[in-house]
């Protein structure tokens, strides 16, 4: 069956690139080699697309395919959701086989080139793209999508499993940042049957302990098993939110704690977590299971998921790594049938449902006693200390957040696992107001004038950064260690600072200047920089400074 499966790919994806695929690099080459490109690249299209969910305009213009590519085949950034999707493609004739593990290996040491913002590595179709990629790398909050799609019927080889784990091991050290979807031939055909974006979604869902409201308008609620909802992802990903005001966020801090019950309370999800919302033209309950209450089987036509797509999506990413334990995972699920009426009633609940306020881990710093006295101690001083997400936020001469006291005060700690970890993830180590890395951060002996004066440093030694960054090229280690390790470049001015002295009343905080952390910045710069060329010359700098090990070693070296 696998030429006919390959056949039939061929045939959808030359049908929907075939005219807007750009071969204008190739136009010279043999007809056979034209066609092997245009295969190659209609794949990586159709991959994109059927991955983000975007037309296929956008994932034809994707396409970095060519000499030179570094491995990449196509290069997308979500800002929506802020998802930045990289794609290697390899179209195998005869539906046999897998990607070779140089190819893969090329796949993987491409995308650290990227991460590095080594973009003398890649072709022109990579660079036109190097403002986006580079606000993307540059934000803290970006997750990334690996696509490796083929239509060989094999699975990778132990090799290939190997080199992509190791990476995802490494660089997810700290934080699920980068996720990996393997495309074969028959994960690609299984895409066809359920179609692309604007197409709708039919499904027919079990629910356990099902309810039915009647009136005023018909819906149905029970409890969804989590295999079953991983399977939704599996074959529609994204297209599950098309009406939602938004899409799955990444690695936030409601996803995590969603994980961690799969991981550690499966059978307590249904009672720690929200569920889901979805509405759709039309539900009908089958014969499956009679009048009895236990579980029902349900028709829904044209659905879409307006509240829940956190958990949805992050039981989806689970599920693609194993289905263990998410036969013990059921998840409250309301079905709202809105018909085909043209009022806005579904528009309504997609509204309402969006509007309830997300707590995250923040919210409940406002709660801490020691962030009411500091906010206190500074008001006297005529300084504005912004503890609420709520607080209108004016950063300036006179004020400041929580974020960046958040930022300031654990560089000044000098302590490497809370510089990592302010690095990878600033929201956990809001956390637990009561122990761990939170109460390293604020205690009692942080002062609200000591607080004040870090972040007055902090914004010096940023703007030394932006100094740095404006007179080196874009791209490559030294624009790495600047982007990258501008935490662990903090940490050691403040060190060489001194902060006991930063904490004494009387300490004359006029001699800390702008050239004095000037120096101090460029000194440092420097020096991890000579360390990292030394030792870690073949590292990603994104992944470098979110390691704890190999940051603990730099700063001794440069202690030492």
């Amino acid at each position: 069956m696998s030429m006919l499966h390959v056949n039939q790919i061929k045939s959808k994806v030359l049908d929907l690139y075939k005219e807007i695929i750009d071969l204008s690099d190739i136009i010279n080459a043999a007809t056979e080699q034209k066609n092997n490109f245009l295969l190659t690249r209609s794949l990586a299209a159709y991959a994109l697309q059927h991955s983000a969910q975007i037309e296929s305009s956008l994932a034809a213009n994707a396409i970095t395919d060519g000499p030179d590519d570094n491995g990449i085949d196509a290069v997308y950034y979500d800002e929506r959701n802020k998802v930045l999707y990289l794609v290697q493609s390899k179209w195998i004739h005869n539906g046999r086989g897998e990607p070779e593990s140089g190819d893969v290996k090329k796949f993987v040491d491409g995308v650290k080139d990227l991460f590095d913002l080594s973009f003398d590595r890649f072709n022109d179709k990579v660079r036109r793209f190097e403002d986006i990629i580079t606000k993307a790398i540059c934000d803290s909050k970006t997750t990334y999508q690996m696509i490796l799609c083929y239509t060989g019927t094999n699975e990778l080889s132990e090799h290939s499993r190997r080199t992509l784990h190791d990476f995802l091991d490494e660089i997810n050290d700290t934080s699920e940042l980068v996720y990996l979807n393997v495309l074969h031939q028959k994960a690609l055909h299984s895409s066809l049957a359920v179609g692309l974006s604007g197409e709708p979604i039919d499904l027919t869902i079990s629910i356990k302990s099902w309810g039915r409201i009647q009136e005023p308008t018909l819906a149905y609620y029970g409890q969804v098993n989590g295999l079953e909802v991983a399977k939704w992802w599996e074959d529609y990903r994204s297209r599950l939110f098309n009406k939602n005001i938004r899409g799955i966020l990444g690695d936030t801090d409601v996803n995590e704690e969603i994980r961690k019950t799969i991981e550690r309370e499966p059978e307590k999800f249904w009672y720690l977590n929200n569920g889901v919302t979805m509405i759709c033209k039309k539900a009908e309950k089958t014969m499956l299971g009679g009048v009895d209450r236990d579980l029902g089987q349900f028709v829904c036509e044209d659905i879409s998921i307006v509240n829940g797509a956190q958990t949805v999506g992050t039981i989806g990413k689970y599920g693609e790594k194993t289905k263990d334990k998410l036969d013990q995972v059921y998840i409250p699920i309301r079905i709202i049938s809105v018909g085909e009426s043209e009022d806005d009633f579904g528009e309504q609940i997609t509204k309402s449902n969006n509007k309830q306020n997300k707590i995250d881990s923040r919210d409940f710093v406002s709660l801490d006693p020691e962030q009411s006295r500091m906010k206190t101690e500074l008001a006297i001083d005529g300084v504005t200390y912004h503890i609420l997400r709520s607080e209108v936020l004016e950063k300036n001469v006179n004020s400041f957040d929580l974020t960046e006291s958040t930022t300031a005060l654990a560089c000044a700690l000098e302590n490497v696992n809370v510089v990592v970890q302010l690095k990878s993830k600033i929201s956990k180590l809001w956390d637990d107001i009561e122990k761990g890395y939170y109460k390293q951060i604020f205690n009692r002996s942080v002062t609200g004038f000591y607080t004040w004066r870090c972040v007055q440093i902090q914004r010096l030694i940023d703007a030394s950064l932006s100094n740095i960054l404006a007179t080196i090229p874009k791209s490559g280690i030294n624009y790495g260690v600047a982007v990258h390790g501008n935490r662990m470049i903090s940490m050691l001015v403040f060190k060489a600072l001194d902060p006991s002295k930063l904490k004494e009343v009387n300490f004359n905080f006029k001699v800390i200047t702008e050239e004095l952390i000037f120096d101090y910045t460029h000194k440092y710069y420097h020096e991890i920089n000579k360390v990292i060329s030394a030792n870690y010359p073949q590292d990603t700098m994104a992944v470098l400074f979110k390691n704890r090990t190999k940051c603990t070693d730099i700063i001794n070296k440069i202690v030492s």
